[in-house]
């Protein structure tokens, strides 16, 4: 048995392109259920965030759990297996735990460095661990990875101040408007990036903040703890209009705004930190609505890299110690199993 990648990330293709195969929280337990019933695969962490959807395996043949996996996912989705097998790139063992182990150290992120990637690692391994769907090869690289990102984190600067999506979507509307201060925000959606986005305009101390979320006790709790306000997500439609700058970061099936929603009178800034997306892409054909989504984060991001260069060649050396220690379990493992 052998451990592979089935995967795309925001380095090999703008982010809507994959939109369409990205996994809910419905759709990864669908999944997760299917590989139980597999015989292709015994071992299964698949890994989702706002810039890249991947699926680690184990398998004793690595054609044949991609195609499973493709299949299952054209299924699910209701797409062309010829489309999905187009977006996801297929990664031989060393070049699966290599990933795994960039990734996890933050080296792969949009933002270089940014912390949430390590979390997000974490907590795709524990769900599937908590599911029985890792066994020795995956418990092993994952916790193994996740001990490689602390180790970067702690021996390197290359988290040291790091961005994080939402702290770039801030200031992308700094950015593109400069009075910003003067305009009034709206946040829906307070997972981690809508919660960061509140949490930094809190420290700017900005004075107009508004927070609607799917769950409203959420929102009002928030708005009680940051003295802010809020309204009730069933009302977004018709309220949506009232705000100068609009973050959006929810996990939907569709798009939940739409340009019939704002005054053509006024002028807004959306940003769309969704994925799939949440905000109808028609919006920026307005020319009272500037539109900016997490591909176009990208060139901010791009600077933010660029201050941490000097510390990737430490973070690497790192990355090949880790990569050589687990291959020596492997080594070690293989040479057990053949002598028993």
């Amino acid at each position: 048995m052998i451990i592979g990648l089935l995967g795309i990330n925001h380095t090999q293709t703008e982010i809507k392109n994959f939109e369409p195969i990205f996994l809910n929280k419905e759709g990864k337990s669908i999944f997760r259920d299917a590989v139980k019933n597999s015989n292709i695969i015994s071992e299964c962490v698949v890994l989702t965030t706002c810039n890249r959807v991947e699926f680690y395996f184990v398998s004793s043949n690595l054609e044949d759990a991609k195609d499973w996996i493709v299949s299952q996912i054209s299924s699910q989705k209701n797409l062309e297996i010829v489309f999905v097998s187009s977006l996801l790139k297929l990664y031989s063992t060393n070049d699966t735990v290599g990933h795994l182990f960039n990734v996890a150290s933050g080296v792969q992120s949009m933002v270089i460095g940014e912390n949430e990637i390590l979390s997000q690692v974490k907590e795709a391994y524990d769900n599937a661990l908590k599911l029985q769907l890792t066994g020795p090869l995956l418990n092993k690289c994952f916790q193994s990875a996740v001990a490689t990102g602390k180790r970067v984190r702690s021996e390197t600067e290359i988290s040291r101040g790091a961005y994080s999506v939402s702290s770039i979507a801030i200031d992308a509307i700094r950015q593109t408007k400069l009075d910003y201060f003067g305009r009034s925000i709206l946040i829906v959606g307070l997972g981690t990036m809508g919660f960061r986005c509140l949490k930094k305009l809190h420290a700017l101390a900005h004075p107009t903040v508004t927070l609607c979320n799917r769950t409203l006790a959420v929102s009002k709790s928030l708005a009680k703890e940051y003295e802010t306000s809020y309204f009730d997500y069933a009302d977004l439609a018709k309220r949506v209009g009232e705000f100068d700058i609009v973050i959006s970061a929810v996990t939907e099936k569709t798009f939940i705004i739409f340009s019939e929603s704002f005054n053509s009178q006024a002028d807004y800034l959306l940003v769309d930190l969704g994925l799939p997306r949440n905000i109808d892409p028609n919006c920026d054909n307005a020319s009272n609505i500037q539109l900016i989504n997490v591909d176009g984060l990208k060139e901010i991001a791009t600077k933010n890299v660029k201050r941490r260069q000097g510390e990737l060649s430490k973070v690497e050396v790192i990355v090949e110690d880790e990569i050589s220690r687990f291959n020596q379990w492997i080594t070690y493992k293989n040479s057990y199993e053949k002598r028993t």
